[in-house]
Protein backbone atom coordinates (compact mmCIF):
# COMPACT_ATOMS: atom_id res chain seq x y z
CA UNK A 1 0.00 0.00 0.00
CA UNK A 2 1.07 3.58 -0.64
CA UNK A 3 1.95 5.90 2.27
CA UNK A 4 -0.99 7.65 3.90
CA UNK A 5 -1.74 11.01 2.36
CA UNK A 6 -5.52 11.11 1.97
CA UNK A 7 -7.95 10.34 4.79
CA UNK A 8 -11.75 10.15 4.60
CA UNK A 9 -13.76 10.26 7.84
CA UNK A 10 -17.25 8.77 7.55
CA UNK A 11 -20.10 9.56 9.96
CA UNK A 12 -23.87 9.18 9.50
CA UNK A 13 -25.01 12.36 11.27
CA UNK A 14 -24.52 16.10 11.56
CA UNK A 15 -21.04 17.45 12.24
CA UNK A 16 -22.39 19.67 15.01
CA UNK A 17 -23.69 16.53 16.77
CA UNK A 18 -20.35 14.74 16.46
CA UNK A 19 -17.63 17.10 17.73
CA UNK A 20 -15.27 14.13 17.88
CA UNK A 21 -15.34 13.98 14.06
CA UNK A 22 -14.54 17.68 13.80
CA UNK A 23 -11.58 17.43 16.18
CA UNK A 24 -10.30 14.36 14.37
CA UNK A 25 -10.46 16.17 11.03
CA UNK A 26 -8.79 19.26 12.53
CA UNK A 27 -5.90 17.27 14.03
CA UNK A 28 -5.21 15.18 10.93
CA UNK A 29 -5.49 18.17 8.60
CA UNK A 30 -3.10 20.19 10.77
CA UNK A 31 -0.64 17.29 10.55
CA UNK A 32 -0.59 17.62 6.77
CA UNK A 33 -3.08 14.99 5.66
CA UNK A 34 -5.62 15.70 2.92
CA UNK A 35 -8.84 15.17 4.89
CA UNK A 36 -12.40 14.79 3.63
CA UNK A 37 -15.45 14.18 5.86
CA UNK A 38 -18.48 12.33 4.48
CA UNK A 39 -21.68 12.90 6.46
CA UNK A 40 -25.44 13.44 6.07
CA UNK A 41 -27.98 16.05 7.09
CA UNK A 42 -31.66 15.38 7.79
CA UNK A 43 -34.50 17.54 9.04
CA UNK A 44 -32.88 19.58 11.81
CA UNK A 45 -32.43 22.99 10.21
CA UNK A 46 -30.66 24.43 13.26
CA UNK A 47 -28.04 21.68 13.03
CA UNK A 48 -27.52 22.41 9.34
CA UNK A 49 -26.79 26.01 10.25
CA UNK A 50 -24.41 24.87 13.00
CA UNK A 51 -22.67 22.58 10.49
CA UNK A 52 -22.18 25.44 8.04
CA UNK A 53 -20.57 27.54 10.74
CA UNK A 54 -18.30 24.67 11.77
CA UNK A 55 -17.06 23.99 8.25
CA UNK A 56 -16.48 27.64 7.31
CA UNK A 57 -12.77 28.40 7.08
CA UNK A 58 -11.57 24.89 7.88
CA UNK A 59 -8.92 23.38 5.59
CA UNK A 60 -10.58 19.99 5.21
CA UNK A 61 -13.28 19.16 2.68
CA UNK A 62 -16.75 17.65 3.01
CA UNK A 63 -19.17 15.46 1.08
CA UNK A 64 -22.75 15.57 2.32
CA UNK A 65 -26.00 13.77 1.52
CA UNK A 66 -29.23 15.65 2.28
CA UNK A 67 -32.57 14.08 3.18
CA UNK A 68 -35.48 16.10 4.55
CA UNK A 69 -39.17 16.49 3.80
CA UNK A 70 -38.76 20.23 4.41
CA UNK A 71 -36.84 20.75 1.16
CA UNK A 72 -38.59 20.01 -2.15
CA UNK A 73 -35.47 18.51 -3.69
CA UNK A 74 -34.98 16.14 -0.76
CA UNK A 75 -38.50 14.84 -0.15
CA UNK A 76 -38.13 11.75 -2.30
CA UNK A 77 -34.90 10.90 -0.47
CA UNK A 78 -36.73 11.34 2.84
CA UNK A 79 -39.58 9.03 1.81
CA UNK A 80 -37.42 6.41 0.10
CA UNK A 81 -34.90 6.09 2.92
CA UNK A 82 -37.63 6.00 5.55
CA UNK A 83 -39.51 3.11 3.91
CA UNK A 84 -36.29 1.19 3.29
CA UNK A 85 -35.17 1.70 6.88
CA UNK A 86 -38.47 0.45 8.35
CA UNK A 87 -38.48 -2.62 6.15
CA UNK A 88 -34.92 -3.51 7.15
CA UNK A 89 -35.69 -3.03 10.84
CA UNK A 90 -38.73 -5.28 10.52
CA UNK A 91 -36.63 -8.13 9.13
CA UNK A 92 -36.26 -11.09 11.51
CA UNK A 93 -33.06 -11.77 13.41
CA UNK A 94 -32.37 -14.66 11.05
CA UNK A 95 -31.97 -12.15 8.20
CA UNK A 96 -29.10 -10.23 9.83
CA UNK A 97 -26.35 -12.38 8.25
CA UNK A 98 -27.62 -11.42 4.78
CA UNK A 99 -25.33 -8.76 3.31
CA UNK A 100 -26.83 -5.28 3.58
CA UNK A 101 -29.72 -6.09 5.93
CA UNK A 102 -28.04 -5.18 9.22
CA UNK A 103 -26.43 -2.14 7.57
CA UNK A 104 -29.75 -0.77 6.30
CA UNK A 105 -31.53 -1.53 9.56
CA UNK A 106 -28.86 0.26 11.59
CA UNK A 107 -28.52 3.26 9.26
CA UNK A 108 -31.37 4.90 7.42
CA UNK A 109 -28.94 6.41 4.91
CA UNK A 110 -26.38 3.60 4.71
CA UNK A 111 -26.38 3.16 0.88
CA UNK A 112 -26.11 6.92 0.35
CA UNK A 113 -23.37 7.29 2.97
CA UNK A 114 -21.49 4.43 1.36
CA UNK A 115 -21.77 6.14 -2.02
CA UNK A 116 -20.46 9.53 -0.93
CA UNK A 117 -17.68 7.92 1.12
CA UNK A 118 -16.50 6.07 -1.98
CA UNK A 119 -16.87 9.10 -4.28
CA UNK A 120 -13.16 9.89 -3.94
CA UNK A 121 -10.10 7.73 -3.37
CA UNK A 122 -8.34 7.81 -0.01
CA UNK A 123 -5.56 5.85 1.68
CA UNK A 124 -7.44 5.48 4.98
CA UNK A 125 -11.19 5.48 5.60
CA UNK A 126 -12.23 5.97 9.26
CA UNK A 127 -15.78 5.02 10.23
CA UNK A 128 -17.68 6.55 13.12
CA UNK A 129 -20.62 4.57 14.54
CA UNK A 130 -21.33 1.04 13.24
CA UNK A 131 -23.03 2.25 10.06
CA UNK A 132 -20.13 4.63 9.38
CA UNK A 133 -17.76 1.69 9.80
CA UNK A 134 -19.77 -0.33 7.26
CA UNK A 135 -19.75 2.53 4.73
CA UNK A 136 -16.03 3.17 5.30
CA UNK A 137 -15.30 -0.53 4.79
CA UNK A 138 -17.06 -0.49 1.41
CA UNK A 139 -15.01 2.52 0.31
CA UNK A 140 -11.75 1.03 1.62
CA UNK A 141 -12.30 -2.16 -0.35
CA UNK A 142 -13.01 -0.19 -3.50
CA UNK A 143 -9.68 1.63 -3.34
CA UNK A 144 -7.61 -1.10 -1.64
CA UNK A 145 -7.17 1.31 1.25
CA UNK A 146 -6.83 0.86 4.99
CA UNK A 147 -9.83 0.88 7.31
CA UNK A 148 -10.22 2.58 10.69
CA UNK A 149 -12.92 2.62 13.37
CA UNK A 150 -13.58 5.15 16.10
CA UNK A 151 -15.34 3.61 19.11
CA UNK A 152 -17.05 6.60 20.69
CA UNK A 153 -19.29 4.23 22.65
CA UNK A 154 -19.60 0.53 23.27
CA UNK A 155 -22.51 0.74 20.87
CA UNK A 156 -24.04 -2.67 21.56
CA UNK A 157 -23.96 -1.88 25.30
CA UNK A 158 -25.84 1.41 25.15
CA UNK A 159 -29.13 -0.42 25.77
CA UNK A 160 -30.60 -1.59 29.03
CA UNK A 161 -30.93 -5.35 29.38
CA UNK A 162 -34.22 -6.76 28.14
CA UNK A 163 -35.96 -8.40 25.18
CA UNK A 164 -36.92 -5.06 23.60
CA UNK A 165 -33.28 -4.35 22.82
CA UNK A 166 -32.18 -7.82 21.73
CA UNK A 167 -32.47 -7.10 18.01
CA UNK A 168 -30.64 -3.71 17.99
CA UNK A 169 -27.84 -5.19 20.10
CA UNK A 170 -27.52 -8.23 17.82
CA UNK A 171 -27.50 -5.97 14.78
CA UNK A 172 -24.62 -3.84 16.07
CA UNK A 173 -22.62 -6.88 17.13
CA UNK A 174 -23.17 -8.37 13.68
CA UNK A 175 -21.77 -5.24 12.01
CA UNK A 176 -18.78 -4.94 14.31
CA UNK A 177 -17.99 -8.66 14.04
CA UNK A 178 -18.17 -8.33 10.26
CA UNK A 179 -15.96 -5.27 9.83
CA UNK A 180 -13.65 -4.86 12.85
CA UNK A 181 -11.30 -7.70 11.75
CA UNK A 182 -10.44 -5.64 8.66
CA UNK A 183 -9.48 -2.54 10.66
CA UNK A 184 -5.87 -1.40 10.71
CA UNK A 185 -6.61 1.57 13.01
CA UNK A 186 -8.95 1.66 16.03
CA UNK A 187 -9.47 4.46 18.55
CA UNK A 188 -11.74 4.54 21.62
CA UNK A 189 -13.29 7.23 23.76
CA UNK A 190 -11.76 6.16 27.09
CA UNK A 191 -9.33 3.67 28.57
CA UNK A 192 -12.10 1.51 30.11
CA UNK A 193 -13.95 1.42 26.77
CA UNK A 194 -10.72 0.50 24.96
CA UNK A 195 -10.11 -2.33 27.43
CA UNK A 196 -13.65 -3.67 27.06
CA UNK A 197 -13.42 -3.48 23.27
CA UNK A 198 -10.09 -5.34 23.28
CA UNK A 199 -11.54 -8.05 25.51
CA UNK A 200 -14.52 -8.53 23.18
CA UNK A 201 -12.79 -8.35 19.79
CA UNK A 202 -9.16 -9.06 20.58
CA UNK A 203 -8.13 -5.76 19.00
CA UNK A 204 -6.13 -2.97 20.63
CA UNK A 205 -7.79 0.45 20.55
CA UNK A 206 -5.90 3.68 21.23
CA UNK A 207 -7.75 5.85 23.79
CA UNK A 208 -8.44 9.31 22.34
CA UNK A 209 -10.55 11.29 24.79
CA UNK A 210 -13.33 13.72 23.87
CA UNK A 211 -11.40 16.78 25.01
CA UNK A 212 -12.09 20.34 23.94
CA UNK A 213 -9.42 22.61 22.44
CA UNK A 214 -7.64 24.74 25.04
CA UNK A 215 -7.43 27.44 22.35
CA UNK A 216 -11.24 27.77 22.44
CA UNK A 217 -10.85 29.83 25.61
CA UNK A 218 -9.32 32.62 23.53
CA UNK A 219 -12.66 33.01 21.74
CA UNK A 220 -14.89 32.97 24.83
CA UNK A 221 -17.12 36.05 24.95
CA UNK A 222 -16.94 36.58 28.73
CA UNK A 223 -20.63 37.51 28.85
CA UNK A 224 -23.09 36.53 31.58
CA UNK A 225 -26.37 35.83 29.82
CA UNK A 226 -28.01 32.98 31.70
CA UNK A 227 -26.68 32.80 35.25
CA UNK A 228 -29.16 33.86 37.94
CA UNK A 229 -27.58 35.87 40.76
CA UNK A 230 -24.73 34.85 43.03
CA UNK A 231 -26.08 31.52 44.34
CA UNK A 232 -24.18 28.38 43.38
CA UNK A 233 -24.84 27.82 39.67
CA UNK A 234 -24.91 24.27 38.28
CA UNK A 235 -24.60 23.50 34.55
CA UNK A 236 -25.45 20.43 32.45
CA UNK A 237 -25.74 20.04 28.68
CA UNK A 238 -26.43 17.43 26.04
CA UNK A 239 -28.11 17.25 22.66
CA UNK A 240 -31.31 16.18 24.43
CA UNK A 241 -32.54 16.70 27.98
CA UNK A 242 -33.77 13.27 29.05
CA UNK A 243 -35.11 11.44 32.07
CA UNK A 244 -32.33 8.85 32.06
CA UNK A 245 -29.32 11.12 32.61
CA UNK A 246 -29.27 11.49 36.39
CA UNK A 247 -30.90 14.92 36.37
CA UNK A 248 -33.48 13.88 38.94
CA UNK A 249 -30.66 13.28 41.42
CA UNK A 250 -29.37 16.82 40.89
CA UNK A 251 -32.83 18.29 41.43
CA UNK A 252 -33.39 16.30 44.65
CA UNK A 253 -29.90 17.24 45.85
CA UNK A 254 -30.59 20.96 45.39
CA UNK A 255 -33.77 20.49 47.40
CA UNK A 256 -31.70 19.01 50.25
CA UNK A 257 -29.03 21.72 50.22
CA UNK A 258 -28.68 24.21 53.05
CA UNK A 259 -27.62 26.91 50.58
CA UNK A 260 -29.56 28.06 47.50
CA UNK A 261 -28.51 26.85 44.07
CA UNK A 262 -29.69 27.00 40.46
CA UNK A 263 -29.60 24.23 37.84
CA UNK A 264 -29.17 25.21 34.18
CA UNK A 265 -29.96 22.53 31.59
CA UNK A 266 -29.05 23.04 27.93
CA UNK A 267 -30.46 20.84 25.17
CA UNK A 268 -33.61 20.03 23.24
CA UNK A 269 -36.44 19.12 25.64
CA UNK A 270 -39.94 17.84 24.99
CA UNK A 271 -43.00 18.92 26.95
CA UNK A 272 -43.24 15.69 28.93
CA UNK A 273 -39.65 15.87 30.14
CA UNK A 274 -39.91 19.56 30.99
CA UNK A 275 -43.13 19.00 32.95
CA UNK A 276 -41.73 15.98 34.77
CA UNK A 277 -38.52 17.71 35.86
CA UNK A 278 -40.27 20.95 36.78
CA UNK A 279 -42.81 19.01 38.85
CA UNK A 280 -40.03 17.13 40.62
CA UNK A 281 -38.29 20.42 41.46
CA UNK A 282 -41.50 21.78 42.97
CA UNK A 283 -42.07 18.66 45.08
CA UNK A 284 -38.43 18.38 46.18
CA UNK A 285 -38.03 21.86 47.61
CA UNK A 286 -36.22 23.20 44.55
CA UNK A 287 -39.04 25.20 42.99
CA UNK A 288 -37.68 27.99 40.83
CA UNK A 289 -34.19 26.48 40.75
CA UNK A 290 -34.52 24.79 37.35
CA UNK A 291 -33.78 26.65 34.10
CA UNK A 292 -33.98 25.26 30.55
CA UNK A 293 -31.94 26.59 27.63
CA UNK A 294 -32.15 25.54 23.98
CA UNK A 295 -29.20 24.08 22.08
CA UNK A 296 -26.67 26.69 21.01
CA UNK A 297 -24.03 26.83 18.31
CA UNK A 298 -20.98 24.67 19.18
CA UNK A 299 -18.67 27.70 19.24
CA UNK A 300 -20.87 29.37 21.89
CA UNK A 301 -21.13 26.41 24.27
CA UNK A 302 -17.90 27.05 26.17
CA UNK A 303 -18.83 30.69 26.79
CA UNK A 304 -22.19 29.70 28.26
CA UNK A 305 -20.58 27.02 30.44
CA UNK A 306 -18.06 29.50 31.84
CA UNK A 307 -20.87 31.54 33.42
CA UNK A 308 -21.48 28.84 36.02
CA UNK A 309 -19.70 27.28 39.01
CA UNK A 310 -20.22 23.51 38.87
CA UNK A 311 -20.52 21.08 35.97
CA UNK A 312 -22.81 18.08 36.47
CA UNK A 313 -21.52 14.77 35.08
CA UNK A 314 -24.31 12.50 36.27
CA UNK A 315 -23.95 9.31 34.24
CA UNK A 316 -25.98 6.37 35.51
CA UNK A 317 -25.42 2.63 35.77
CA UNK A 318 -28.20 1.95 33.27
CA UNK A 319 -25.82 0.29 30.80
CA UNK A 320 -22.25 -0.95 30.58
CA UNK A 321 -21.46 1.86 28.16
CA UNK A 322 -22.59 4.54 30.61
CA UNK A 323 -20.30 3.06 33.23
CA UNK A 324 -17.20 2.95 31.07
CA UNK A 325 -17.40 5.95 28.77
CA UNK A 326 -16.35 9.54 29.42
CA UNK A 327 -18.61 12.07 27.76
CA UNK A 328 -17.41 15.31 26.24
CA UNK A 329 -19.36 17.26 28.85
CA UNK A 330 -16.85 16.36 31.57
CA UNK A 331 -14.01 17.70 29.42
CA UNK A 332 -15.95 20.85 28.58
CA UNK A 333 -16.36 21.49 32.31
CA UNK A 334 -12.59 21.22 32.75
CA UNK A 335 -11.96 23.63 29.87
CA UNK A 336 -14.55 26.03 31.31
CA UNK A 337 -12.87 25.89 34.71
CA UNK A 338 -15.88 24.49 36.57
CA UNK A 339 -15.81 22.38 39.69
CA UNK A 340 -17.15 18.95 38.76
CA UNK A 341 -19.81 16.89 40.52
CA UNK A 342 -19.63 13.44 38.97
CA UNK A 343 -21.00 9.98 39.59
CA UNK A 344 -18.36 7.48 40.67
CA UNK A 345 -18.19 5.25 37.59
CA UNK A 346 -15.04 3.74 36.01
CA UNK A 347 -14.79 6.09 33.03
CA UNK A 348 -15.23 9.31 35.00
CA UNK A 349 -13.15 8.03 37.92
CA UNK A 350 -10.28 7.33 35.53
CA UNK A 351 -10.16 10.97 34.39
CA UNK A 352 -10.83 12.66 37.73
CA UNK A 353 -8.15 10.54 39.42
CA UNK A 354 -5.63 12.67 37.51
CA UNK A 355 -7.05 15.94 38.90
CA UNK A 356 -8.60 15.08 42.25
CA UNK A 357 -8.90 18.67 43.40
CA UNK A 358 -11.11 19.57 40.44
CA UNK A 359 -14.19 17.65 41.47
CA UNK A 360 -15.92 15.23 43.77
CA UNK A 361 -17.36 11.80 43.06
CA UNK A 362 -20.57 10.47 44.53
CA UNK A 363 -22.17 7.06 44.20
CA UNK A 364 -24.97 6.92 41.62
CA UNK A 365 -28.28 7.63 43.33
CA UNK A 366 -26.69 8.95 46.53
CA UNK A 367 -28.56 12.23 46.50
CA UNK A 368 -27.58 13.22 50.04
CA UNK A 369 -23.89 12.75 49.20
CA UNK A 370 -24.22 14.97 46.14
CA UNK A 371 -26.06 17.59 48.20
CA UNK A 372 -23.24 17.59 50.78
CA UNK A 373 -20.62 18.12 48.07
CA UNK A 374 -22.56 21.00 46.56
CA UNK A 375 -23.08 22.59 49.98
CA UNK A 376 -19.33 22.45 50.62
CA UNK A 377 -18.75 24.57 47.54
CA UNK A 378 -21.72 26.87 48.18
CA UNK A 379 -20.64 27.63 51.76
CA UNK A 380 -16.90 27.96 51.13
CA UNK A 381 -15.99 30.31 48.24
CA UNK A 382 -12.27 29.58 48.65
CA UNK A 383 -12.85 25.85 48.31
CA UNK A 384 -14.91 26.43 45.18
CA UNK A 385 -12.24 28.74 43.76
CA UNK A 386 -9.52 26.11 44.33
CA UNK A 387 -11.61 23.40 42.67
CA UNK A 388 -12.23 25.59 39.65
CA UNK A 389 -8.54 26.45 39.41
CA UNK A 390 -7.59 22.75 39.57
CA UNK A 391 -10.11 22.01 36.83
CA UNK A 392 -8.68 24.69 34.58
CA UNK A 393 -5.11 23.57 35.21
CA UNK A 394 -6.02 19.98 34.33
CA UNK A 395 -7.46 21.15 31.03
CA UNK A 396 -4.41 23.27 30.26
CA UNK A 397 -1.80 20.64 31.03
CA UNK A 398 -3.44 17.32 30.18
CA UNK A 399 -7.08 17.15 29.14
CA UNK A 400 -7.25 19.17 25.93
CA UNK A 401 -7.80 18.43 22.24
CA UNK A 402 -4.34 19.63 21.31
CA UNK A 403 -2.71 16.83 23.34
CA UNK A 404 -5.28 14.20 22.33
CA UNK A 405 -4.92 15.30 18.70
CA UNK A 406 -1.20 14.57 18.81
CA UNK A 407 -1.97 11.10 20.14
CA UNK A 408 -4.35 10.55 17.24
CA UNK A 409 -1.82 11.73 14.66
CA UNK A 410 0.81 9.45 16.18
CA UNK A 411 -1.59 6.48 15.94
CA UNK A 412 -2.21 7.20 12.25
CA UNK A 413 1.49 7.75 11.57
CA UNK A 414 2.18 4.36 13.14
CA UNK A 415 0.27 2.78 10.26
CA UNK A 416 2.89 4.13 7.86
CA UNK A 417 5.76 2.90 10.03
CA UNK A 418 4.29 -0.58 10.29
CA UNK A 419 3.81 -0.64 6.51
CA UNK A 420 7.43 0.40 5.95
CA UNK A 421 8.71 -2.30 8.28
CA UNK A 422 6.52 -4.96 6.66
CA UNK A 423 7.68 -3.97 3.16
CA UNK A 424 11.35 -3.63 4.12
CA UNK A 425 11.52 0.06 3.22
Amino acid sequence: MTPLRRICIVTPGYLSSTPRVVREADALSAAGYDVRVAFTQGQLESHRAFDAALVAGRPWRTSVYHWSDQHPGERWAFLRTGVRHRLAQAAPMSALPIAGVAERAEGRIYPELRRIAAAEAADLFIGHYPVGLAAASHAARRYNARLGYDVEDLYSETFADGPDWAKPKARILRLETRYVPDCAHITAVSRPVAAAFAERFGRTAVPIHNCHPWSDRDRADGAVRERRGTALSLFWFSQTVGLDRGLQDAIRAVGLMKSPAHIHLRGAVDDHTRTTLTGLAASSGAAGALHFHPPCAPDELLSRAMEHDVGLALETEASLNRRLTVTNKLFLYLTAGLAIAATDLPGQRDVLSTCTGAGQLHAPGRVEQLAAHLDEWASDPDRLRLARAASLEAARTRWNAEIEGRRLVEAVAALDRSHAIASGE
